[in-house]
C-alpha cells in the first residue's frame, strides 16, 4: 500500500488550470468504527454536480458517544481511523480509495478533516485522501454524551500525468550526434572508458571467466 500511495503521490508534480472533462461526481464516505460488527458503514457522501464548477454538497453524520468511546480505544493504543471512499462518475464505475489518520490526532482536530479528490483532466479520479486540518483545535472530552458535529473541507485536485519523453526522438538525437563525431563536426568530449566500453567489459568479462575456469594450482609443501 505504501508502494501505491508513493506512486500515486509521484504523479501529482503540477496541476492543470481546467479540467477538460465535466461531468457529476459522487462519492460515499464510510468508516471503521461503530459499525455493528461491519468492517466500514456509512458516514456521509459528497456530490458533485460539476466537476469543473467544484462545489460540493457535503452531507454527514453526527458522532454520538459511541463513536467517540471508539475513537478514544482507538487513541489510547496509538491506533488508526480509517476512511473508505466509494468514487462513482458519470463514465466510470464504482472505484475504492482507503485512508487514514491516527484516531488521537482526530480527536485532538475537534472532528475536523480535509478530503481531496485528485481528478486528470479527463475527469478520471485517481486517488481519494484523508487528513486532519493543520489548525489547532479544542479537543473533545474522554466522555461525550451529546452528539459531535464533523467538520469536513473537500478539495477537487487538478492534476496533469507527467509527461512521457519522446523515445523516437531521443532516438533521433543520439543518431545524429554519432554521425557529426564520426564527421569530425562535433568534438567528442567523452572519457576513455565511455568511448571504448564495449570493448573494455567483454575482455574483462572474458578474464573473469577464465580465471574462475582456470585457478592456480596450489603450491605443494616442501618435503
Amino acid at each position: 500500500m505504501k508502494h501505491l500511495q508513493a506512486f500515486v503521490l509521484s504523479l501529482l508534480l503540477q496541476f492543470a488550470a481546467c479540467i477538460d472533462y465535466d461531468g457529476w461526481m459522487n462519492i460515499k464516505i464510510q468508516h471503521s468504527i461503530n459499525c455493528g460488527g461491519e468492517k466500514y458503514c456509512a458516514r456521509g457522501t459528497i456530490s458533485l454536480q460539476s466537476l469543473r464548477a467544484g462545489t460540493p454538497i457535503i452531507e454527514q453524520m453526527q458522532f454520538n458517544e459511541q463513536h467517540i468511546n471508539e475513537l478514544n480505544e482507538l487513541a489510547a493504543v496509538n491506533g488508526f481511523y480509517t476512511i473508505r471512499s466509494l468514487v462513482t462518475t458519470a463514465d466510470t464505475k464504482e472505484s475504492e480509495f482507503l485512508s487514514s489518520v491516527k484516531a488521537k490526532t482526530f480527536l485532538d482536530n475537534g472532528l475536523s478533516d480535509v478530503i481531496n479528490a485528485w481528478v486528470l483532466p479527463n475527469g478520471a479520479v485517481i486517488a481519494v485522501s484523508f487528513q486532519v486540518n493543520n489548525s489547532s483545535q479544542t479537543r473533545l472530552p474522554r466522555n461525550v454524551g451529546s452528539v459531535n458535529k464533523i467538520t469536513s473541507n473537500f478539495y477537487l485536485r487538478q492534476v496533469e500525468p507527467a509527461a512521457v519523453p519522446d523515445t523516437a526522438s531521443y532516438i533521433q538525437k543520439l543518431e545524429r550526434e554519432r554521425e557529426a563525431r564520426e564527421k569530425g563536426e562535433l568534438k567528442d568530449n567523452r572519457s576513455f572508458l565511455a568511448k571504448y566500453w564495449m570493448y573494455i567489459v567483454p575482455i574483462a568479462i572474458f578474464v573473469m571467466l577464465s580465471g574462475a575456469t582456470n585457478p592456480e594450482t596450489p603450491a605443494q609443501p616442501a618435503r
